[in-house]
């Protein structure tokens, strides 16, 4: 039996994957997306609701699930930034660092492609000009308006 995906199934546990193991994150975030469609477990509680990017600084130092619409796209220093607003020092932010970046294969060109997509981002929220998610692994962010 597979445990992670009878939890996630059961609306038990949100996805969390790790640089090393990312084989079924596919898999989990298919069972995850189903059973909060459904309100199962977790998902009818309103402390895991997926966040807007304007509710996003009130969970400064927490794992969460946020979503908006990316207003631009930029790399600096080797760093892509996906901004949700035009005052980017401020407002939430997606980071992806130097050393990561070749998981996402993010050029210039595919960044642009960001912009005015609906994204959802995962990860653990911190404050650096604003709330941010530093993205590490490509699964973190999902475009929702395909």
């Amino acid at each position: 039996m597979w445990i992670q995906g009878a939890l996630l199934r059961r609306g038990l546990a949100r996805v969390y994957s790790f640089r090393d193991n990312r084989t079924l994150v596919a898999d989990m975030l298919a069972l995850e997306a189903d059973a909060q469609s459904r309100r199962l477990g977790i998902w009818a509680l309103p402390y895991y609701r997926v966040r807007s990017i304007d509710g996003a600084p009130r969970y400064v130092g927490s794992f969460q699930i946020v979503e908006g619409r990316v207003r631009s796209a930029a790399m600096v220093r080797g760093h892509a930034y996906l901004n949700f607003d035009d005052d980017w020092r401020t407002t939430f932010t997606i980071t992806v660092a130097p050393r990561d970046r070749r998981l996402f294969a993010f050029s210039q060109a595919a960044l642009a492609g960001f912009a005015a997509r609906r994204v959802r981002v995962r990860g653990w929220l911190k404050s650096f000009n604003g709330p941010i998610i530093e993205a590490i692994r490509p699964e973190q962010i999902e475009v929702i308006d395909e």
